[in-house]
């Protein structure tokens, strides 16, 4: 980046931290920006009302501004990103994962060699909570151009925000993210994929997601209700259509059968230690939308056991 001049990339770290161990992941995460073969990009932090202090270790990184706001959740965090941001393209990057040492370079030749493509989408790897490699395979994005349909199908996802860089112009025409909170990701890869091509390239990998257990990382009523929303939007869109409306039908099957699983897990993590007032309003979702998993959480504690985990 010539100095004074817009760097080609705005990376935007949304983070809400709460202890001293989630700052020293972002400490983590913003080393493996300083590690980038290219230095054409800025990064910027949005401190979504922490109580404990970033900005200290954050500015310690090569090109790194960081800019506070009350707690507002990742899409009003990400927008104020794109807000501050000078960049040609945007990265979102959370900050507790990992940018592998040539994803800068990768993304800007991919993007280069795809003009028709408003943004580009990479492979991931993946690693446990504590940094080391998970035992799975990590399939690569499948070789698509149109990706509204298999999104919106759940056929496959966009996981974590860092696989994908995006042109300005992108962002920009869908308006950035929008709540609900949880979902706002797969809400702004929908609008995106309406509005443009994307390119998937299956190597190298660009990012190295933590892989976290879905009962510690998702509320899964909150993140029901906010898929459901996400879906409602859609729905207008592909009404007329018979292929978008099996599309949509198939992933909000899915991604229902996804967190009312999570609620199942809730209500275990809860229950686990003893705090049964906590587990309380989760038990009453699963009685009235999932009363077969209510069932088998009964029928594990009469016989002592957790119930079979749902895949």
């Amino acid at each position: 980046m010539v100095p004074g001049g817009s760097p080609r990339c705005s990376i935007v770290i949304p983070f809400f931290g709460t202890h001293n161990s989630q700052v020293a992941l972002l400490d983590e995460t913003l080393a493996t920006a300083d590690a980038q073969g290219s230095s054409d990009y800025e990064v910027i932090v949005i401190d979504d009302g922490s109580p404990v202090d970033v900005s200290q270790v954050a500015t310690r990184h090569r090109g790194t501004r960081v800019y506070r706001q009350s707690n507002g959740g990742s899409a009003l965090a990400r927008n104020a990103g794109i807000a501050y941001g000078r960049g040609e393209c945007f990265l979102f990057l959370d900050g507790d994962d990992h940018l592998l040492p040539d994803a800068l370079s990768t993304f800007f030749a991919v993007l280069d060699a795809h003009p028709e493509a408003g943004f580009v989408v990479g492979p991931r790897e993946e690693m446990t909570f504590g940094g080391e490699p998970v035992p799975w395979p990590v399939l690569p994005p499948p070789a698509q151009t149109d990706l509204y349909l298999p999104l919106l199908a759940f056929d496959w996802y966009i996981i974590p925000p860092s696989c994908a860089m995006f042109r300005r112009w992108v962002v920009d025409r869908v308006g950035g993210f929008q709540n609900p909170w949880g979902a706002d990701d797969l809400d702004f890869y929908l609008r995106a994929a309406r509005v443009s091509a994307a390119c998937c390239f299956q190597a190298p990998a660009v990012t190295r997601y933590r892989r976290y257990s879905a009962s510690s990382s998702r509320d899964g009523v909150r993140m029901l209700g906010s898929v459901r929303t996400v879906y409602e939007r859609e729905w207008p869109i592909v009404e007329r259509d018979a292929a978008a409306r099996a599309a949509w039908k198939k992933g909000l099957r899915e991604l229902t059968d996804i967190f009312l699983d999570c609620v199942v897990e809730n209500v275990l993590d809860r229950l686990r230690t003893g705090d049964r007032a906590a587990a309380t309003p989760y038990v009453r979702f699963l009685a009235e939308h999932s009363p077969a998993r209510l069932g088998a959480i009964a029928d594990g504690d009469r016989d002592g056991s957790a119930p079979e985990r749902r895949t």
